[in-house]
């Protein structure tokens, strides 16, 4: 069925609805979204050229996502408009530099599009390009550092913000991440996940239940979280780190959005991440233990994801048995492993 849309055609006529004159339109990749970059300068290539300047480059979204992402209350127009609502707060209140959403002519931030090849209206959105590059390396003890003290920023300011009524964002709590449990059960009967493998995984959630359900949710532990700060969604430019990318945020533990980055960084650099956390946020008494909950917590909803593409089944026929012998068996037994090499 996607394969039949003209992304670029549909991005064209999204446009026609904005003030902005596109010299050039480059497809990004389609995941959650399908995304371009909008070039607006005369006489450069984007494709060359080593500079973006922020004021003449724009993101454009066309929320359909993937088969993976096949959860619809992503496409949906309140969810989005929640998004962009804490962009626009974001924007207003800190010294942060985030997207920033970009109104149609009709002075909506949100622009719906018929598409007769799939029968529907897609919502599309037109972001302010961030500056910046991607490391494509391990970060640094201070970029490490640094990207704690973004995330800080990022809770500070949802835990002073004052909710506007019907803000819609999906939740990362205990059940969503029973679903994700669900998602991987199907994977036994394949093979794809041992038996023994799946017990082990059902055992380690249940602790991180408890946990969970254990938790109050209060202004100081609970609010909008970026849930997806990793390699990918932070750039850094002149020195400073960035958060890009809100397409994943939704209500969740403040420690649970610090595991989802732990995850992709050495345990050095996790130090150092809750270093630069530190510096900006308090952690509450016993975080260590909760961190380890919601870090397997994470790794199992990166599983079922991982779980609807057939071709990331291989890579976990071969981690998910490296994540219990490494972690899940360790928490079981009440060790630490967060900081261990």
């Amino acid at each position: 069925m996607e394969s039949k849309i003209d992304w670029n055609g549909l991005a064209l006529t999204t446009l026609a609805q904005y003030n902005v004159n596109a010299t050039q339109l480059v497809f990004l990749g389609h995941s959650e979204n399908v995304t371009f970059c909008v070039d607006t300068r005369n006489n450069q290539n984007f494709a060359t050229s080593g500079e973006y300047d922020q004021q003449a480059l724009f993101l454009l979204r066309i929320h359909y996502p993937i088969a993976q992402f096949c959860d619809r209350i992503w496409q949906q127009h309140a969810v989005i408009e929640s998004e962009l609502i804490w962009l626009i707060a974001l924007h207003q209140d800190t010294h942060l530099v985030v997207p920033y959403p970009v109104q149609n002519l009709s002075g909506s931030f949100i622009t719906s599009v018929a598409v007769d090849d799939i029968s529907e209206t897609l919502n599309c959105t037109l972001l302010k390009w961030v500056d910046g590059s991607p490391l494509d390396t391990e970060p640094t003890p201070i970029q490490a550092r640094q990207i704690g003290e973004l995330m800080a920023q990022l809770h500070q300011h949802t835990s002073l913000w004052e909710l506007p009524s019907g803000l819609t964002r999906p939740k990362y709590d205990w059940e969503q991440l029973h679903a994700s449990l669900i998602k991987l059960r199907s994977l036994v009967d394949a093979g794809t996940i041992s038996v023994t493998d799946f017990a082990v995984l059902e055992s380690a959630l249940v602790r991180i239940s408890n946990v969970m359900t254990a938790l109050k949710k209060t202004r100081t532990n609970w609010g909008l979280i970026h849930a997806d700060l990793n390699e990918n969604n932070y750039i850094f430019y002149a020195g400073e780190a960035r958060a890009i990318d809100f397409s994943c945020c939704g209500f969740g533990y403040y420690l649970y959005d610090i595991a989802h980055t732990l995850l992709h960084l050495f345990p050095e650099n996790r130090r150092s991440f809750l270093s630069g956390y530190q510096s900006v946020c308090q952690l509450p008494d016993g975080y260590q233990s909760i961190l380890e909950a919601f870090f397997l917590g994470a790794m199992v909803n990166n599983f079922a994801f991982l779980a609807l593409q057939p071709n990331e089944h291989d890579y976990l026929l071969e981690t998910v048995p490296y994540v219990n012998e490494s972690f899940c068996s360790k928490y079981l037994k009440g060790e630490a492993f967060l900081f261990e090499s």
